[in-house]
């Protein structure tokens, strides 16, 4: 089952039209979305809202591949 991360994307595109000032986690093996503020572990990278959005975009490019 593919993911269309619908919620997430809207909160980024939130944040970003707001321009809040935050960064968030993604862990792909979790599937798995935190600000960093919220629960912050070293080895997950760190993104921007514009950042994550874009990656998951690319994330989505590659499963409909």
């Amino acid at each position: 089952m593919s993911m269309k991360y619908k919620t997430i994307k809207s909160v980024l595109r939130n944040n970003i039209e707001k321009k809040v000032n935050v960064l968030w986690t993604w862990d792909k093996i979790e599937n798995n979305f935190t600000q960093i503020y919220q629960n912050y572990n070293n080895g997950l990278r760190i993104y921007t809202p514009v950042q994550l959005l874009e990656e998951i975009e690319r994330e989505l490019k590659l499963q409909a591949s």
